[in-house]
């Protein structure tokens, strides 16, 4: 894990992870051009800037740090394509199968975060505190688990996908690219590609 770091984005929650780790915040990226630090770090530009801070900061990863799938994605190729290098973060009190495979370039995995045996966890994707992702687990780039849900073994579950706080998804179900789980849903079908489902059981927002 890189121990120098560009963040895009002043997330809070993510700076104190790097401050656990040990991690040194060169600065912050962020549109939020009223302010000049956030939490003692200075913002050091804005997304339109991303051409010059790569040029001044080439050798300096970042990490994107907005958990909406969609913005990520636009992020991730606004920075790739004026060569910025992207870092991983990986909290040390995250338990991880060392039969599990993580991505190695934009992931984030939150403090007490489990990862079973078998998973396979693609690039820029976020694991919040406290989930539960069982065996066999599969999950696509730039999707989001929000804090304290738990995917059940064999799950399969697609690119560009947000899964809401305190979800549950049961065994054995594809929730396909795009899609959007509501918070404290528990989820007892497969799901289609781009389709919201909320509730208990969960079920398709009309």
């Amino acid at each position: 894990m890189d121990k120098r770091l560009i963040l895009v984005g002043g997330f809070p929650q993510i700076i104190e992870i790097c401050e656990e780790e040990n991690i040194d915040i060169v600065g912050i990226i962020d549109n939020n051009i009223k302010e000049k630090k956030i939490m003692s770090y200075p913002i050091i530009g804005t997304d339109n800037d991303a051409n010059l801070l790569a040029a001044k900061y080439r050798n300096i990863p970042i990490l994107i740090t907005p958990d909406n799938p969609k913005l990520k994605f636009k992020l991730y190729q606004l920075y790739s394509s004026c060569g910025f290098q992207f870092a991983n973060l990986i909290s040390s009190t995250a338990r991880i199968s060392s039969y599990s495979s993580i991505g190695s370039i934009g992931t984030i995995i939150y403090p007490n975060a489990r990862i079973s045996t078998n998973a396979e966890i693609g690039n820029f994707v976020r694991i919040h505190a406290g989930c539960s992702i069982d065996h066999d687990v599969q999950i696509g780039s730039f999707s989001n688990v929000a804090p304290m849900s738990v995917i059940l073994g064999r799950v399969s579950i697609g690119k560009n996908v947000y899964i809401g706080a305190n979800s549950t998804v049961l065994p054995d179900l594809i929730i396909g690219d795009n899609s959007i789980i509501g918070a404290g849903a528990v989820v007892t079908k497969s799901i289609p590609n781009n389709e919201v489902w909320v509730g208990n059981p969960a079920h398709k927002l009309h």
